[in-house]
């Protein structure tokens, strides 16, 4: 090691002493001056109010509003359950040395937990607990936490992902069950409560209104949907929509948002379809689904003014299964349905609803306007097949008596009048006439196209172009017009307006 000249090394010794020095003499100025400042500090006057604003006698309708929100809450709280759900996925993992040196190219799997959160509420002294399907659908573990801290695994009794619905139970003592309202009866701008476990935090309350009824929500239910301005966020799904009674009139299952968080758009199911999921599980160990056996379309303004009825509501009929309940009850293609049981029917979702919502070998009254006239049939519903889809869609794809289009007759002249701008040909086996050219400067050009099949016009069957011709030459050219036309593989019915 180099050796240090004596007049160097006194320089840096100097230097150390100096410096440490410096630093003694700050750290006593700033203990001093913490020093003086404890020691000079004076109390400062404070004069809290001594009271609020104003008393409650003042305000008596919000302390009466007030009052009844957390009398309403520490109701319903209660019954309100968090539920956890967990399943265990596999993973492959590959050892990077192994799989660079060759020694082996055969990942090795682990297993891992996925937890997630939702809601859910009871509904029976027995432990029956409602929530969403997608809350627990493909999970192994299902944890229930109630209001007052107790757990308890939950088991599915039954499940629904048309509906979004399912049934769980619980074996917990001294449990509280929630009441399930008439769904019917709720309105617009109905004070709604939505409870819930958002985000984790249990035992959440928001308030709102009924914004909207009848929304088909984004799902692929089939059920309509009550659109609420309450809070509802992700957790909040399979909690309670409750009105002022406490009474579940539906049931938190989705939103609408662009930010994945609360934008005032929220979406119930309806308590009379959760009424009758329950007692479906309840009584055969899984939901089953009655049906009536028809596809049908809006009632449009066109073709209530056509039947003379301007401002009816209702749902047209477009195909009656073979063998259904509409089938066996005399339903035909055409009929306007207006009631079921007395209940105003004013399009396919209210009809879906009220099926869905009447109990297996149940006898309902249906109010059909015919030919302009009403008529009542009663029909048995049925548990639906379930190849109920496969088999609709089959019927519906199968033309009447199976038009042969290749085969269609050359073109024949028909008469303008009140179908002017068409031209058909015979479609084959009887099965209507077939629209081989189009003027889209008339009303019907514009409303069919070349290859439609019609079948009916006015509910008159059409197998001929003679028929076809006799038929529109009796029709007033200033009245709409409705045509049941086949359109490729699918059926409805088109309105002509006056030409």
């Amino acid at each position: 090691m180099e050796h240090i000249p004596p007049h160097l090394m006194k320089r840096f010794l100097l230097f150390i002493l100096l410096l440490g020095l410096g630093l003694g003499y700050f750290y006593y100025q700033k203990q001093g001056q913490l020093g003086r400042h404890s020691t000079n500090w004076r109390s400062e006057k404070f004069t809290p109010a001594d009271k609020p604003k104003l008393a409650d006698g003042d305000l008596e309708i919000l302390s009466r509003l007030d009052s009844e929100y957390k009398k309403l809450s520490s109701a319903v709280v209660p019954s309100v359950v968090s539920i956890t759900t967990s399943r265990r996925i596999e993973q492959q993992q590959i050892d990077p040395l192994e799989f660079f040196f060759g020694r082996s190219r055969q990942g090795r799997t682990r297993q891992q937990v996925q937890s997630s959160l939702g809601s859910g509420f009871i509904v029976s002294k027995e432990g029956h607990i409602v929530t969403n399907n997608h809350v627990i659908e493909n999970m192994d573990e299902i944890q229930v936490q109630l209001a007052d801290g107790r757990t308890a695994p939950a088991k599915i009794l039954g499940a629904d992902p048309v509906t979004d619905l399912a049934v769980l139970k619980i074996e917990l003592p001294n449990i509280t069950p929630l009441a399930l309202g008439n769904s019917d009866e709720v309105a617009v701008g109905q004070l709604v409560f939505a409870i819930g476990n958002p985000y984790g935090l249990q035992e959440s309350v928001s308030q709102g209104i009924i914004s909207a009824k009848g929304r088909k929500a984004t799902s692929d239910s089939m059920v309509e949907a009550f659109q609420t301005d309450a809070a509802v966020n992700r957790g909040n799904s399979g909690g309670p929509l409750v009105n002022i009674r406490g009474e579940v009139i539906g049931v938190n299952s989705s939103i609408f948002s662009e930010s994945g968080g609360n934008q005032g758009i929220a979406f119930a199911i309806p308590s009379n379809t959760v009424k009758s999921t329950v007692e479906s599980v309840i009584s055969h160990g899984k939901v089953v689904r009655g049906y009536l056996g028809v596809t049908m379309q809006v009632v449009s303004p066109e073709l209530a003014s056509q039947v003379g009825a301007s401002g009816l509501e209702g749902v047209m009929v477009e195909e009656v299964m073979d063998g259904s309940p509409a089938d066996i009850a005399g339903v035909q293609p055409g009929d306007i349905i207006k009631k079921f049981n007395a209940r105003e029917i004013a399009d396919p979702v209210a009809l879906r609803n009220s099926v869905s919502q009447v109990a297996i070998d149940s006898k309902v009254e249906l109010l059909v306007l015919r030919n302009n006239q009403e008529k009542k049939l009663t029909a048995k519903i049925q548990e639906q097949p379930e190849n109920y889809a496969a088999l609709a869609l089959h019927q519906r794809q199968t033309p009447r008596n199976n038009p042969a289009h290749p085969n269609a007759t050359p073109n024949v002249p028909v008469p303008a009048q009140a179908l002017a701008g068409l031209e058909v040909a015979d479609a084959g086996n009887g099965g209507g006439v077939v629209v081989t050219a189009v003027d889209e400067r008339t009303a019907a050009g514009r409303k069919l196209q070349v290859d439609d099949v019609i079948q009916e016009i006015n509910r008159n069957p059409i197998h001929s172009v003679d028929e076809y011709r006799a038929l529109v030459s009796t029709l007033d050219p200033n009245a709409s017009q409705v045509l049941f036309v086949v359109r490729g593989r699918q059926k409805s019915f088109v309105v002509i307006p006056p030409r």
